[in-house]
């Protein structure tokens, strides 16, 4: 066994563990923002995913499928924030 599947483990808890806060967030908002925390919520147990799969041995899978979606999601995270923030200053200037 190698070092990584340890580390990769570990990591993927420390990820989890990191979702609880946008996670619980995403509950507790309201208006634009919401989306933004539950994409970046989606992006987090994605790439913890992807640290489980990776720790298997399928490293293929993680490559292939875990890590693209992840980049996608962090993508669509960025576009998001965006979106909220633009909407958030025409709601501004419209006071």
């Amino acid at each position: 066994m190698s070092i990584e599947s340890p580390l990769d483990l570990i990591s993927a808890i420390f990820i989890f563990f990191a979702a609880i806060v946008p996670g619980y967030l995403s509950l507790k908002l309201r208006g634009h923002i919401i989306i933004v925390t539950m994409v970046l919520t989606a992006f987090i147990i994605v790439h913890g995913i992807y640290h489980l799969v990776k720790m298997q041995g399928l490293e293929s899978m993680a490559n292939g499928v875990f890590e693209p979606a992840s980049v996608m999601i962090l993508i669509a995270f960025g576009v998001a924030y965006l979106g909220a923030s633009y909407k958030k200053k025409q709601e501004a200037s419209l006071k």
